[in-house]
C-alpha cells in the first residue's frame, strides 16, 4: 500500500483507505484526495490490486478537476466571482450556502439564477412551441444538457446551463419541447425547432462543443 501511495503522490493525490461496511470496493476522488472504501472482508492483496487497477483513472480524474478548477467560474457566459454574488444576495442566499463546499456552492447558485429565468422562459417557448410540459426540473446531468419523457411530458435541465449564455437555456429547452411533437430527431423534429428558433444552430453548436448531448 505504500508504493501505491508513494505513486499518487507523485501525481499530487493523497491515498485513504477506509474499511467499512460496504458491498464493494468504492472509489472517489476530490480535492486531491483518493478516497477508498473497501468490504472488511477483502484481503489486503486482493485491495491492492483494485487500486492499482484503477491508478490511472484516478491521476486522468485528477489531472481534469484541477483544470476546471484553474478555470473561472461563469454565469450567464460571463466570469463572476462567487462570494461577490453571495454578498450581493443578501443574507437568506449566504446562510443556505454557508455549509456547502464550492461545488455545492456553484450548483446552489446555478439553480437559482435558472429558477429566476424559468416562469417567463416557458410561458413564452410553451405558447411559441405549442406544447406544454406537465413538470419542468432541475439537476446536475455528466452527459446531457436536457431530457424529455415524452409519456409523462416532464422536462429535465441541466444547471450547467447556467454557465453558458441565457439563449443556451432557451434553445435547450425549446428542443425537448419539440421532443413532444417528434419523439426523435428526425427531419420534422429539426424543422420544428427551426420554426420556433430560427438561429437554433448557433447554440446547438456552442453546446455541442462542450461535450454533453442532447
Amino acid at each position: 500500500m505504500t508504493m501505491l501511495a508513494e505513486r499518487l503522490s507523485g501525481h499530487g493525490i493523497v491515498l485513504s483507505v477506509q474499511r467499512k461496511s460496504v458491498k464493494n470496493i468504492n472509489f472517489r476522488i476530490k480535492a486531491g484526495v483518493l478516497s477508498v472504501s473497501a468490504p472488511m472482508r477483502i484481503g489486503e492483496s486482493q485491495l491492492i490490486a483494485a487500486i492499482t487497477d484503477r491508478l490511472d483513472w484516478a491521476v486522468a480524474a485528477h489531472q481534469s478537476l484541477m483544470t476546471r478548477q484553474s478555470e473561472p467560474d461563469r454565469l450567464w457566459g460571463e466570469c463572476f466571482d462567487v462570494h461577490a454574488w453571495m454578498d450581493n444576495h443578501g443574507a437568506s442566499c449566504r446562510n443556505s450556502q454557508r455549509l456547502m463546499d464550492d461545488d455545492a456552492r456553484l450548483q446552489w447558485i446555478y439553480r437559482h439564477e435558472i429558477n429566476e429565468q424559468l416562469p417567463l422562459l416557458i410561458q413564452k417557448w410553451q405558447s411559441i412551441v405549442g406544447k406544454q410540459a406537465s413538470s419542468i426540473r432541475l439537476r446536475y446531468m455528466r452527459s446531457r444538457w436536457g431530457s424529455c419523457n415524452v409519456r409523462t411530458a416532464k422536462i429535465t435541465l441541466n444547471t450547467q446551463l447556467a454557465a453558458h449564455p441565457k439563449r443556451c437555456l432557451e434553445y435547450v429547452l425549446v428542443h425537448e419541447l419539440c421532443h413532444l411533437h417528434h419523439a426523435n430527431h428526425s427531419a420534422d423534429f429539426w424543422a420544428s425547432v427551426e420554426q420556433a428558433m430560427p438561429d437554433y444552430r448557433h447554440w446547438h453548436s456552442l453546446l455541442n462543443h462542450k461535450t454533453r448531448t442532447l
